[in-house]
C-alpha cells in the first residue's frame, strides 16, 4: 500500500508544471501598477503596453529558450500597499527582477528591499530625483527621466515666453515637491530675475481645491505650474475653470497628460483656455513605431504618458536576463549595469546609480476636436532631445 502510495506521488509531480527557472519552463517579470485609486486609469494602459511587450518578446523567441510570463499586481495608488505587492513578488512568486514600481513614494520604501533580497528594480514612471540617492540606488533603474530633467525644460518655457511671477501648485509628494524644485533650481541657474510668489503643496485627499486656488487668484501670478495626478487635475482645473482662473498662463507636466481622458469637459476648456503647454517623455524612433501601431491595433487606443517607458522596462527585465545568462538577480543587475539597447522611447542605458542617461521629451498643448468626445484633444508641439552632462 505505501509502494503505491509513493508511486502515485511521483506520478503527480511529473504532471505539476514549474514555472519558475533554472530548468523551469517559464521566466517570470514582474511589475507592480497602480491599477487602482487616483492613478488607476493611467496603471491600466501602462499594463497593457506590459503585455504587449511580453507578447513581442516571446515572439521573438522568449529569454533564455523560454517562454515569459509577466506577474502583475496592483499598487492601488498607495505606498505601503505597492511595497506589500513587490514583498509578495519577491517572497511567494520568486521573481529575480520587477518592472515597477511604477510612483516614487512606493520606490522610496521598497529600494532597501531589493537591496536586501538581491532584486533589481526597473521603473518605468517614477521620477522623484531623491531616488537616485537613496539606500539601494544601485539595484533600481528607470526607463524614465527624472523630475530635475523635466524640470529644466519647463524653466527654458518660462524663461522663452518672459514670464516674471511665477506661482507653483503640486502634489505634496516626492514627484510633486521633485518637480517644482526642478523648475526653479532650473531658474535659478539661468539667473531668472522674476518672483516665486506662491508655492502650494496640496492634500491629494481634500477633493476640494478652492482655498489652494484663491491664494494663486490674490497673488496673480503670470504663470502657474500645475504638477498634478489626472483625477485630481481635473478637479483642479475645472474649479479654476469656475474661480476665473483662465485668464493666467498655467504649465502641465506628464503627470496631468492623461487628465482628458477623465472627460470631464469644463476641465478642458479651462485647459485648452489657459494651458500654455506641457511636458512629459516621449518615444522616437522604429521601435517606437513598431510599439505605437502594435498597441493601437491591439487595444484600439492610442498608447498613454508611461506607455512606452513600461514597454521599454519589460523589455530592459528581458534583455538583461539573457544577458546574464542565468535567471538570478545578481547577475541581472550586473547585466542592467552595461545593458544598452534602443526601445520605443529611443536609446537606452543606465548611469552609474541606475538612472537612463538620455531621452526625450514632448511639448504638448491641448486644442478643440470635435471628433473627440468632449471636444479637445492633447496635440504635440516639439520633441526636445535630452542628455545627461
Amino acid at each position: 500500500m505505501i509502494k503505491r502510495l509513493l508511486l502515485v506521488v511521483v506520478v503527480l509531480s511529473l504532471l505539476i508544471p514549474v514555472t519558475a527557472c533554472g530548468g523551469e519552463e517559464t521566466i517570470k517579470i514582474g511589475c507592480v501598477l497602480e491599477l487602482s485609486g487616483e492613478l488607476g486609469s493611467v496603471g491600466q494602459t501602462m499594463l497593457d503596453a506590459a503585455k504587449l511587450a511580453v507578447e513581442d518578446i516571446n515572439a521573438a523567441g522568449g529569454v533564455l529558450g523560454k517562454q515569459v510570463v509577466l506577474v502583475s499586481e496592483d499598487g492601488a495608488t498607495d505606498p505601503d500597499k505597492g511595497f506589500d505587492r513587490v514583498k509578495k513578488l519577491v517572497e511567494i512568486d520568486g521573481v529575480q527582477v520587477i518592472a515597477g514600481p511604477m510612483i516614487t513614494p512606493t520606490s522610496e520604501l521598497a529600494m532597501a528591499y531589493a537591496k536586501e533580497h538581491g532584486i533589481p528594480l526597473i521603473t518605468m514612471s517614477a521620477t522623484g530625483i531623491a531616488l537616485s540617492e537613496a539606500e539601494g540606488t544601485e539595484w533600481y533603474f528607470r526607463t524614465c527621466l527624472r523630475d530635475d530633467a523635466q524640470g529644466r525644460l519647463l524653466a527654458e518655457i518660462v524663461l522663452d515666453k518672459g514670464y516674471n511671477k511665477l506661482a507653483t501648485l503640486v502634489l505634496d509628494n516626492t514627484y510633486g515637491i521633485g518637480l517644482e524644485i526642478g523648475i526653479i533650481d532650473g531658474l535659478e541657474e539661468a539667473g531668472w530675475q522674476g518672483e516665486h510668489g506662491v508655492s502650494i503643496r496640496y492634500d491629494i485627499a481634500k477633493q476640494d481645491y478652492r482655498t489652494e486656488l484663491q491664494q494663486i487668484a490674490d497673488y496673480n501670478p503670470d504663470v502657474v505650474l500645475a504638477v498634478t495626478y489626472p483625477a485630481d487635475g481635473v478637479l483642479i482645473f475645472k474649479q479654476a475653470l469656475e474661480m476665473g482662473l483662465d485668464d493666467i498662463a498655467w504649465l502641465g507636466c506628464d503627470g496631468n497628460y492623461a487628465l482628458l481622458l477623465e472627460g470631464e469637459p469644463k476641465s478642458a476648456e479651462f485647459v485648452e483656455k489657459a494651458l500654455v503647454c506641457g511636458t512629459r517623455t516621449v518615444g522616437t524612433g522604429s521601435v517606437y513605431e513598431h510599439f505605437n501601431a502594435a498597441y493601437e491595433e491591439k487595444y484600439g487606443i492610442a498608447p498613454g504618458v508611461y506607455c512606452d517607458t513600461t514597454y521599454d522596462a519589460v523589455w530592459a527585465a528581458a534583455k538583461a536576463i539573457e544577458k546574464a545568462g542565468a535567471y538570478d538577480g545578481e547577475k541581472i543587475r550586473q547585466a542592467l549595469t552595461v545593458l544598452e539597447f534602443d526601445g520605443a522611447t529611443g536609446p537606452i542605458s543606465f548611469s552609474d546609480i541606475g538612472d537612463r542617461t538620455s531621452g526625450s521629451f514632448e511639448i504638448w498643448e491641448v486644442v478643440k476636436d470635435e471628433t473627440t468626445e468632449i471636444g479637445y484633444k492633447n496635440v504635440a508641439i516639439e520633441v526636445i532631445h535630452w542628455s545627461m552632462k
